[in-house]
C-alpha cells in the first residue's frame, strides 16, 4: 500500500502543474476587476455619488469609469456596461474600454458580443501590446467555450531514480510477533532506477452553452524497474459523467469510477465506485472544487504479494482542491480524508493529508524566441491511523503514520507544445513501527507534451 501512496502522491504533484499553461484566459484579470473592494458602506457612498455625477455630466469619462467599477465590484455588471458604452459613444477610441467590455459580456456568457468587443478593442495599429495579450487569450478561451467538444491531453515519460525504490525501512532493526528483530538485508532499503509512462487525457461533449456535458477521464501510469522487476507498477483509471452548470461560476458533476492496477506484473487491484463534486469559481483569482469518492477496491494474491486480498474492502475520500492566481503566480491546494475499510482491520486506517504547489511562470528568450518556462515549490503531509495492530509486526502496538513530502518541478518549454520537466521528491515517513519508518529521495526526468 505504501508504493500506491506514493503514486496518488506524484499523480497529485503532476496534476498541480499539467495544465498550468492552458489557463491563460482564466488568469487574466483587467484593471476593474482588479481594484481592491473597500467597506461596503463607503462603498455604497462612492456608488451613489459617482451616479449623481456621471448622470449630471454625462462626458465625464473618468465618473463614468469610476462607477463602472463600482457596479463591477457590487456584482451589477448591466450597470458597468451602460456606463462603459456611454463612455464609447463620447470617445469611440478607447481600446482598454473596449477590453473591458469584452471581459464582462464574456463574464455574462455573451460570448459573440465579448468576441465583436475584443475584436475591436485590437483593431487600431497603436492597440497597446498587453491589451492585445489579453484579447488573444480571451478570444481562444471563447472559441473553447463554443466549440462542441473538448479534449486534451498531457503525457510525459522519462528515467527516474530512488534512493529507495523498494520503500524498505530506514533501519535493519524491526518488530515481529512484538519482538525486536532483524530484517535481511536484500528487504532493506534498495535504490534503483524506472522508466515510466504518464498519460492523462480529458474530453467533454457539451449541451448547449450553458456549460452542461459529458465528461470523460483517462489516466494511465506505467513503470518499469531495471533491478527491482516485482515493483513494476501499472495504474490505469476512467472517470465518466454528466456535469451541471449552475450560473454562470459553479457546477455539480456526478460521475463513475473505474481503476485497474498492477505491481509486480500482476493484477494487484481492481476498483469500481462513484463520485459526486461540487466546483465554483472565487472571483477572478481562482476556483475550489470539493469531491467525495466511494470505491470497492478487490486485491488479489500473487507470487510477490501473497497476502494482497487481505486488504480488500471500501475506501471512502473527501477531497478539496482549490487553484488561485496572483498575476505570474499560482496556489494550488489539495486537502484529503481518506478512510479504508479492508477485510483485516490492521490494514483499515483513516488518512488526512494535504498537498500544496505553488508553479511560477515567466518567459526567457532563447535563440531569439520566448521560451516558457513554469518552476513549482511543492510540499505536503499526511497523518495516518490504522485501527488495529497486526499480530505478525506487533500485537500491542497500532500502527500510526506522519508523512513530509518535499520537492520542486521544472517544467521547460522546448518547441511548442513540447517541453522538458524535471522533478525532485523526497518523502520521509516516521511511523510508530520502525517497519514503516522510511525516506526515499528520487529524481526524475523527461519530454511531456500538451495537445
Amino acid at each position: 500500500m505504501k508504493l500506491i501512496q506514493t503514486a496518488k502522491v506524484a499523480s497529485v504533484l503532476l496534476t498541480m502543474t499539467a495544465c498550468f499553461s492552458g489557463a491563460a484566459a482564466q488568469s487574466t484579470t483587467s484593471p476593474i476587476s482588479a481594484s481592491p473592494i473597500s467597506a461596503a458602506s463607503a462603498v455604497q457612498q462612492d456608488y451613489d455619488a459617482l451616479f449623481q455625477q456621471m448622470y449630471k455630466n454625462p462626458a465625464d469619462l473618468e465618473a463614468s469609469f469610476k462607477f463602472a467599477e463600482q457596479a463591477v465590484k457590487r456584482g451589477d455588471y448591466e450597470a458597468a456596461i451602460g456606463a462603459l458604452e456611454r463612455m464609447l459613444f463620447f470617445n469611440p477610441n478607447l481600446p482598454r474600454v473596449k477590453l473591458e467590455l469584452g471581459v464582462l459580456y464574456f463574464k455574462l456568457g455573451s460570448y459573440e458580443l465579448a468576441r465583436s468587443y475584443f475584436q475591436e478593442a485590437v483593431k487600431a495599429a497603436d492597440a497597446p501590446d498587453d491589451i492585445r495579450a489579453q484579447v488573444r487569450a480571451y478570444l481562444t478561451e471563447i472559441d473553447r467555450r463554443l466549440a462542441r467538444y473538448e479534449f486534451s491531453v498531457f503525457t510525459t515519460a522519462g528515467l527516474r531514480y530512488q534512493t529507495n525504490a523498494n520503500l524498505g525501512p530506514s533501519s535493519l532493526m524491526v518488530r515481529a510477533l512484538g519482538q525486536d528483530a532483524i530484517l535481511n538485508s536484500s528487504f532493506g532499503k534498495s535504490p534503483d532506477v524506472n522508466m515510466f509512462q504518464t498519460l492523462a487525457a480529458h474530453y467533454a461533449y457539451k449541451i448547449g452553452t450553458r456549460g452542461d456535458a459529458i465528461e470523460a477521464s483517462f489516466l494511465g501510469l506505467n513503470s518499469r524497474q531495471y533491478k527491482l522487476n516485482q515493483f513494476n507498477f501499472g495504474l490505469v483509471e476512467v472517470v465518466v459523467g454528466p456535469r451541471f452548470a449552475i450560473g454562470q461560476n459553479a457546477s455539480v458533476k456526478l460521475y463513475g469510477i473505474g481503476d485497474q492496477v498492477w505491481l509486480g506484473d500482476a493484477t494487484y487491484f481492481s476498483a469500481g465506485g462513484a463520485g459526486f463534486s461540487a466546483r465554483t469559481t472565487i472571483g477572478d483569482n481562482g476556483f475550489l472544487e470539493a469531491f467525495v469518492e466511494q470505491r470497492h477496491r478487490n486485491f488479489s494474491d500473487s507470487f510477490n504479494f501473497p497476502t494482497a486480498s487481505q486488504q480488500t474492502g471500501d475506501l471512502l475520500s473527501a477531497v478539496v482542491t482549490s487553484d488561485f492566481r496572483f498575476g505570474p503566480v499560482h496556489w494550488t491546494t489539495r486537502a484529503a480524508f481518506d478512510q479504508n475499510r479492508a477485510a483485516f482491520d490492521f490494514y483499515s486506517y483513516k488518512r488526512y493529508s494535504i498537498d500544496m504547489a505553488f508553479p511560477y511562470a515567466f518567459a526567457l528568450p532563447l535563440f531569439g524566441t520566448p521560451h516558457q518556462f513554469v518552476i513549482a515549490p511543492t510540499f505536503g503531509f499526511s497523518w495516518a491511523n490504522y485501527d488495529a495492530p497486526n499480530p505478525i509486526v506487533d500485537p500491542f502496538q497500532i500502527r500510526h503514520d506522519w508523512e513530509q513530502r518535499y520537492g520542486a518541478i521544472f517544467d521547460a518549454q522546448v518547441y511548442r507544445n513540447v517541453g522538458l520537466r524535471t522533478q525532485i521528491l523526497y518523502t520521509k515517513i516516521d511511523s510508530s513501527l520502525p517497519n514503516f519508518t522510511i525516506d526515499n529521495f528520487s529524481v526524475s526526468i523527461g519530454p511531456t507534451a500538451r495537445f
